[in-house]
């Protein structure tokens, strides 16, 4: 892996996640990209990869991605951000509280010797956002 797996993380977060341009998920996103995080049922490839994002949208329509930290490890990246929105939409059964919230994750990104993502994982401060959803 080189730093070109790298701007190619931080490209997706920039373009995808920011710019609402999910075919930039399609270029990176392997057709059988398993989402260890993604609700059961989700498919596998670019089509679940969307869905995940979209379900984000729908909760958080104003959200922002930021990437605090990345760096890799053989064929892993790993990205340390978080996004702000307003809790506009159901998440982690949560009605929206129409609360604006900060939500810090660490995402692992595998990639394969094509270049595209086969596999993600991430660890969430979920316990954090939902006391975000209920602060005065």
């Amino acid at each position: 892996m080189d730093s070109e797996t790298e701007a190619r993380v931080r490209a997706v977060w920039e373009k995808a996640f920011n710019g609402r341009d999910l075919d930039a998920l399609d270029a990176v996103t392997a057709p059988d990209f398993y989402n260890h995080n993604a609700l059961p049922g989700t498919p596998l490839g670019p089509e679940g990869h969307r869905q995940v994002v979209e379900r984000l949208w729908e909760a958080f329509p104003d959200a922002r991605f930021e990437i605090d930290h990345l760096a890799e490890d053989g064929d892993t990246v790993i990205c340390v951000g978080r996004m702000s929105g307003t809790h506009e939409g159901t998440l982690l059964g949560v009605a929206a509280t129409g609360r604006r919230v900060e939500w810090r994750q660490c995402h692992l990104y595998r990639f394969d010797e094509t270049g595209r993502a086969v596999e993600h994982d991430a660890i969430r401060d979920d316990l954090g956002l939902l006391r975000q959803f209920r602060e005065p």
